[in-house]
Parts: structure tokens; C-alpha cells; sequence
């Protein structure tokens, strides 16, 4: 425990001079919540939508501060349109972006165009926020840039309370 310790301090200090690099700690994992869906999902939305499913309270107690961590995988396909056009996910705490908060420059899956055999393939991202006591709603959307389809399947999202 002690090791984990020094290296995370290490790479904490390592990054903290690096531009658009950021940090956030917290001590034990107190609760962990998971919800899961093992149908196929599409959508060609160029405005985000929220996954159907995929949202999960989590409650911060009185008188404490928490670090939420949200983690969600998935098995993507992203055809059609233009090769290179994003299919992109983002978690919202409470509404808000988690962090690192990229909107749709953070691409999940990629189209390559029209090629006929793009096979679904894992993928998956972690995003956090430090948030206050009381119940918090973290939420899964999900949208395209330019005109592909997005498919989710068996996907997962992990939702766990870390006391600050």
C-alpha cells in the first residue's frame, strides 16, 4: 500500500507541471455501483442523447466531500459517413461533464467510411469530479460528428464513491 502510495505521489508531482494536466485524489473506495445491458444499441445523433439504461445514483454523506469515478466499456461499432467522423461518449455528474470534460473531441470509436467488415471492438473511459454531500446522478450520453451510426453493446458503467 505504502509503494502505491509513493508512486502515485511521484507521477501526481510529475504531471502537475505538464499544460492541460490534472489531478485528483481521495482516500477508500465506499461504494461502487454498476449497471449493465447486454442489447444492442444505435444511434446517428449529432446532438448527445442519453444512453437508455445507462444512469446511476450515488450518494455522497452528510458532512463529506467525495471523488465520483465513472467507468464505462462497451463493444462499439461506429460505420458509415465519412472515414473519421467520431462516435463519442461522455459521463455527466449532476448534468456536468466529468473530467477530463472534452465534449465531442473525445472520440469513443472512429468511422473508416464505407468499409464493409468494421467489426465492433472493446472500448471504454474513465472520468471523474469531486463533488459534495448528497445524492448525485451520473449519466451516460452518447452522440455522433458527421453522419455514422453508433452501436453499443454489452456495455458497463461502474460508478464508485471515493471519500475526499
Amino acid at each position: 500500500m505504502a509503494v502505491v502510495a509513493v508512486v502515485a505521489a511521484a507521477a501526481g508531482a510529475l504531471a502537475a507541471g505538464l499544460p492541460g494536466v490534472t489531478g485528483a485524489g481521495g482516500g477508500a473506495v465506499t461504494a461502487v455501483r454498476i449497471v449493465r445491458n447486454t442489447t444492442s444499441q444505435s444511434t446517428s445523433s449529432t446532438s448527445y442523447a442519453n444512453l437508455p439504461g445507462a444512469t446511476l445514483l450515488i450518494t455522497a454523506p452528510r458532512g463529506q466531500r467525495a471523488l465520483i469515478l465513472a467507468r464505462f466499456s462497451a463493444e462499439s461499432r461506429c460505420t458509415g459517413g465519412s472515414s473519421g467522423d467520431p462516435c463519442t461518449v461522455r459521463i455527466l455528474v449532476d448534468g456536468v461533464e466529468a473530467g477530463p470534460a472534452s465534449g465531442t473531441d473525445f472520440a469513443f470509436d472512429s468511422s473508416e467510411g464505407m468499409v464493409i467488415d468494421d467489426l465492433a471492438e472493446s472500448h471504454s473511459m474513465d472520468r471523474s469530479m469531486a463533488v459534495g454531500t448528497g445524492k448525485h446522478r451520473v449519466t451516460v450520453q452518447w452522440a455522433v460528428g458527421g453522419t455514422p451510426t453508433f452501436t453499443l453493446d454489452d456495455w458497463s458503467l461502474t460508478v464508485e464513491r471515493v471519500v475526499r
